[in-house]
């Protein structure tokens, strides 16, 4: 009879673990059944709408357009390429609302010849916010009290990375490039 109940005890354990171990499968493969983010970086819904447009100008005048926008608005233009028509610019930017955080706006700007009078420019941001943080370090009498600073830490933690989606801010630039080109003309 005890060997019985033993059986019994032992069957249900295994029973048991039988369970563990399918929900166990379970959550591994439906974990790992998603595909990365980045595989549908060239899928139609990623694109960014409003980053392009058509300006109606030959290729100089909208380069020096675009570059006057740029240094007007705080960008510091990090690579102009005439021969390739790309432009790499940056523009850091303190938060208003808490002064631990900053926003760097990263941009590239592809121009190219649609016809002679016809210029297409193409503009891809990111965007990163970080927070900055300051600590003191402390020299503590008997382990316990803090008496005086003796140091400083400075750290910089990246908050949010992303693609620029805002249609405001693509229309706004190209709303000043345009301005900018019919004071050319």
């Amino acid at each position: 009879m005890e060997i019985v109940t033993m059986q019994k005890s032992v069957c249900r354990l295994l029973q048991g673990s039988r369970w563990i171990a399918l929900l166990f499968v379970l959550l591994i493969v439906g974990c790992s059944s998603e595909p990365p983010h980045y595989e549908g970086a060239f899928s139609s819904s990623q694109q960014v709408k409003g980053n392009a447009e058509s300006m109606s100008a030959p290729m100089d005048l909208a380069w020096g357009a675009v570059l006057e926008v740029l240094s007007q608005q705080g960008f510091l233009i990090q690579q102009a390429d005439p021969k390739s028509h790309i432009i790499l610019a940056n523009r850091e930017m303190r938060s208003k609302e808490d002064k631990d955080l900053s926003h760097t706006v990263a941009a590239t700007i592809t121009l190219f010849p649609a016809s002679d009078q016809l210029t297409r420019v193409m503009v891809a941001a990111n965007q990163t916010t970080e927070l900055h943080k300051k600590s003191y370090t402390w020299w503590h009498l008997l382990w316990l009290l803090p008496i005086f600073p003796t140091g400083t830490e400075y750290t910089t933690v990246v908050v949010e990375r992303d693609t620029v989606r805002s249609p405001q801010f693509y229309s706004d630039f190209f709303g000043a490039v345009k301005k900018s080109i019919e004071e050319k003309k």
